[in-house]
């Protein structure tokens, strides 16, 4: 049986969503969401959590255990 439009649209939908959750990408916000640079993106692929940690620190500016926060649950995909 061939998958309806529907439920293709609700598992692609599901899909990006977890792509969005595993870069830190929130569209939500129109646009207004901040972009951080490759190498950032790369560290948290590679598992390099404290240098991804010092990236987000710099570009956003927060403290380094909402830094920690913010990328653990990237690479989580939360």
């Amino acid at each position: 049986m061939e998958e309806s439009v529907e439920d293709r649209v609700a598992r692609l939908e599901q899909q990006v969503a977890a792509l969005q959750r595993y870069l830190g990408v929130d569209l939500s916000r129109g646009g207004e969401e901040r972009r951080f640079p490759p190498e950032f993106y790369d560290a948290l692929r590679r598992g390099k959590t404290i240098k991804a940690i010092a990236i987000y620190r710099k570009e956003t500016g927060a403290s380094l255990r909402d830094a920690k926060n913010a990328v653990e649950n990237m690479q989580r995909g939360s």
